[in-house]
This record gives C-alpha cells, sequence and structure tokens, in this order.
C-alpha cells in the first residue's frame, strides 16, 4: 500500500508540500502542519483508525480527521483517508493507524508514523 506524508509549512500564506513513505519519520516546529494519506476503501468494510493506546506522546500534536475522499466517481471506488496534523509544543510524538473491519479482532495493516517537534 502506498503512504503519503504531506507537510504543510505556512508562511505568509505560502505552503510548501513535502512527501515521505510509511515508517518514515516527521520533524515539525510548534504551529506547523502536515497532512498524511493512506489509501482506503471503506466499501469492503476496512477502514484506517489512530490506535490511540499504541501511540505516543498525542498531547504534543493536535489531529484532525479530514475523513476519506474517493479516488472516482465509482461506487466503491478506493480513496484515501486524510488526517492534518498540527505540532503543539515541543517534544515527540508516534501515531500508530490501524487498517481493519470494525467487527473484526485485529488489524490486517499497521502504519506508524514518528513526529519530532522542535524549533
Amino acid at each position: 500500500m502506498n503512504f503519503t506524508i504531506h507537510a504543510i509549512v505556512a508562511v505568509a500564506a505560502i505552503c510548501l508540500p513535502a512527501s515521505a513513505f510509511a515508517g518514515d519519520s516527521m520533524r515539525l516546529s510548534p504551529g506547523e502542519a502536515a497532512k498524511i494519506e493512506l489509501p482506503e476503501n471503506p466499501s469492503t468494510g476496512y477502514t484506517w483508525r489512530i490506535d490511540r493506546d499504541a501511540s505516543d506522546g498525542l498531547e504534543n500534536i493536535a489531529i484532525t480527521d479530514d475523513g476519506h475522499r474517493r479516488g472516482a466517481a465509482l461506487p466503491g471506488a478506493p480513496g484515501t483517508h486524510r488526517w492534518t496534523i498540527r505540532a503543539v509544543r515541543r517534544g515527540h510524538a508516534a501515531i500508530q493507524f490501524v487498517y481493519l473491519r470494525p467487527w473484526e479482532p485485529s488489524p490486517v495493516e499497521t502504519r506508524r508514523v514518528g513526529i519530532e517537534i522542535a524549533r
């Protein structure tokens, strides 16, 4: 599965994107934001969720769930699930994402993203 992280640096309303892959870490400054996108097909029952118990330092970031967006206008078409991560204070955070069907006991895939927040 493809995995994309888009870092957004807002300076005087200018946004500069950057990409990374699964297992990578990102470095943000307090106030800086990044987008994380994971391919998802909820028509099969599988969705990405954040496993808060397996994540660390979530108090150092703010997470906005931007939801699922279909890649094509066809019913059942796969798309991506997106989150916006904003660094709140210095420190470290690690977000654990799980791809699962809510009625099944364990995920079929897990992704972890480390975030260093420094000035």
